[in-house]
């Protein structure tokens, strides 16, 4: 396996590239599919949890493996009591995140042969925050400002299937806030307290699913307390109307953040869930080329 990092952007993004090695032994003709991983984190950071747990689950099924750090602020530096002492511009404003999501999945295509990186199976998948961002490429890739703001051909970072899990895919504010309050995760997202509505709605990849939307597998929770599963059901009904072929998994019980549902990823017994483990395969299952077989994008000679 190949491991290495690279700076994307100016803000602190960087990439983390996990890459299987075609051989003789086996094949050297393979091309390995590709999952690229954002953590989630509110847009505040990117946690560790969603990160070398879920990387490595998915190097043992047979993908190349990208996690993206998009660049964020850090918690601290929102742990403020005054709006004067937030950070000011934050490195997390939209787009900012999106862009860097974009020049990752570039470096694929763009070093495909090199890495054996089968461009037909490149899956951008999200957790939490980090799938609000994973649905936002899969819903604006096409879009003639971000290609303008990217600076190469959209064709290059278009994802072909979506991975969302617990998704926050829609960041409209649930609430006024009281005079005094800070609402971090908006101010991260957009720069302003009090945000325009017309940049709420461009975060929110519920309103911009059209036919060019990949086919996405999406997974959550009834239970979720945090991101409330009808961010996942007004997704897929979206993806419905516009026929795009999708799976949807609502589990009834688990909390927000289970990531692979066993201690892997958490240190509490909540975090443990028989139901949501199953996920890995179901997902496996869906993408498969070649369906009930293990490992199934290759066929034998």
């Amino acid at each position: 396996m190949k491991f290495f990092e690279r700076k994307i952007g100016q803000n602190g993004a960087y990439a983390k590239y996990y890459f299987q090695e075609a051989n003789e032994e086996i094949d050297r003709e393979r091309l390995f599919p590709t999952i690229v991983i954002c953590p989630g984190g509110a847009y505040l950071w990117t946690s560790f949890r969603e990160d070398e747990a879920v990387a490595l689950r998915f190097l043992a099924e047979g993908f190349h493996v990208v996690v993206v750090h998009y660049a964020t602020e850090g918690l601290e530096r929102f742990n403020v009591n005054k709006v004067e002492e937030l950070p000011e511009n934050p490195v997390s404003v939209f787009p900012n995140p999106l862009i860097e999501l974009a020049l990752a999945v570039i470096y694929l295509r763009e070093n495909a042969e090199e890495f054996s990186i089968n461009t037909n199976q490149i899956i951008v998948s999200g957790y939490s925050a980090g799938g609000n961002l994973a649905a936002q490429l899969g819903t604006l890739w096409h879009e003639e400002w971000l290609e303008e703001k990217v600076g190469k051909p959209k064709e290059l970072y278009r994802p072909t299937h979506l991975l969302l899990a617990y998704a926050a895919l829609d960041f409209t504010p649930k609430r006024k806030l009281d005079f005094g309050e800070i609402d971090s995760i908006t101010y991260a997202t957009t720069g302003s307290v009090t945000p325009n509505q017309e940049l709420i709605d461009a975060m929110n990849p519920i309103l911009h699913v059209t036919t060019m939307t990949p086919p996405a597998f999406i997974w959550h929770t009834r239970e979720d307390k945090l991101v409330p599963a009808e961010n996942a059901l007004r997704f897929a009904l979206q993806l419905d109307y516009h026929q795009i072929p999708y799976e949807l998994h609502l589990f009834d019980k688990g909390k927000h953040g289970l990531v692979l549902g066993d201690l892997r990823t958490g240190v509490k017994s909540s975090n443990e869930d028989a139901q949501v483990y199953k996920w890995v395969d179901l997902f496996l299952e869906w993408i498969y080329p070649n369906k009930t077989i293990r490992g199934g994008f290759y066929k034998g000679r």
